[in-house]
């Protein structure tokens, strides 16, 4: 079984046992909303388009719908069963595979994807998620927004990923974007990351 197929399979039955709710896709404590506002918080205007990578069960899609007004909402995952179920809740939205949406979208915002060890060496991990990073900058207009577990806890569980901030940081400025804004204040253990395509000064 690929590291992918892992993955699913352990999405798979969490949603089998809680079905549609926020443990389904692995976050059991109810502090999504804090996430989302932090995911979001460069977020402008309305009528924008989003790519939700991982979208798990499409839980930020009411979240943005409330802020935001109308959105063209795209979400992504590896698990058939979320976009089936996703399909369903939300008929006039997009759910597919990375493969089978369009190049750009205004927002890329990622919550949760990169949380789970796609490799048992944690390096090799790291080195996938920084090449996602980039190829999900390059589809993005006006940012990429992406949140990540510290690496500064007192526990990590088995398979999980906390992400150091200083090499992310360091692989941000030389090969993604030198303007990025790092948020640590709305959870103790996480963090997001905005970074915009907008250069000018």
């Amino acid at each position: 079984m690929s590291a992918l197929d892992r993955i699913a399979q352990q999405y798979r039955e969490a949603f089998r046992r809680h079905g549609d709710s926020p443990a389904a896709v692995l976050w059991p404590k109810g502090r999504q909303d804090l996430r989302f506002a932090a995911l979001t918080r460069f977020v402008q205007g309305s009528g924008f388009s989003v790519l939700d990578f991982g979208c798990g069960l499409a839980h930020l899609l009411p979240y943005l719908q409330e802020r935001f007004g109308d959105v063209r909402y795209t979400g992504v995952d590896i698990v058939p069963e979320f976009i089936a179920a996703c399909r369903r809740k939300f008929p006039s939205a997009k759910f597919g595979t990375i493969d089978e949406v369009e190049s750009t979208h205004d927002y890329v915002l990622v919550s949760g994807a990169f949380n789970i060890l796609y490799h048992p060496d944690a390096a090799m991990h790291q080195q996938l998620v920084f090449e996602n990073l980039s190829a999900l900058f390059r589809r993005a207009t006006r940012l990429l927004s992406v949140n990540f577990m510290s690496d500064h806890v007192d526990y990590k569980q088995e398979g999980a990923y906390h992400q150091a901030i200083e090499p992310l940081l360091a692989h941000l400025r030389s090969a993604v974007s030198p303007r990025f804004v790092l948020d640590h204040s709305y959870l103790p253990y996480e963090y997001t990351v905005t970074v915009f395509k907008d250069q000018r000064t």
